[in-house]
Formats: structure tokens, sequence, C-alpha cells
């Protein structure tokens, strides 16, 4: 899989599964935890596509299957890296608040 697509879903999944409560002060991966993050989702994506899609998603990344058809904007069953990158954005912002 390239690592174009993979940086960003590392990173927008990353967001998503270091949300704090909203009095908690904002968290920055280190470069460990971001490759460690990336070999997960690396993992979990048994097809190589670059998406995350539900039967992956429950099979290796169980906190994100929780909320994978919150997460999954347009509903096509796979999560692409601009979804997870919009998740993490959104819960970003309601931490700010």
């Amino acid at each position: 899989m390239s690592r174009s697509i993979l940086l960003p879903l590392a990173t927008a999944l990353s967001v998503c599964a270091l949300v704090a409560p909203a009095h908690a002060q904002q968290r920055t991966l280190t470069d460990e935890q971001k490759a460690t993050l990336q070999e997960r989702l690396k993992a979990a994506d048994a097809n190589g596509d670059g998406l995350i899609d539900k039967a992956e998603a429950d099979a290796k990344l169980p906190r994100l299957a929780k909320r994978f058809d919150t997460l999954d904007a347009d509903g096509d069953g796979k999560l692409s890296p601009d979804e997870m990158r919009a998740a993490g954005q959104k819960m970003a912002a309601r931490r700010t608040r």
C-alpha cells in the first residue's frame, strides 16, 4: 500500500484513537507512536486498498469498529483518509470548546 495513503489515514486515526475528555490537554503523537499506528493500519488493511472497511475494522481495530458507521460519512462501507481526517478534526474541535 502506498505511503501517501497510509500516512493521512494514520494521522486521522490517531486523532480518533486518542480522543480525550474536553478538559484534557491536546495530545500530540511522537514519531514512534505515529509509526506504530501506521503499522496497525497497514496490518488492518487486509486487501491493501488503502481504505478500512467494516470487516477489517472489526478484525483489527475494535475501537474504530465501534464508531465505524458514524465515521463512514458517505456510507460506502469504507473509511477513507479524508473521512478519518474529517472525524479527527471534529473531535479535536469538540475538545477545544
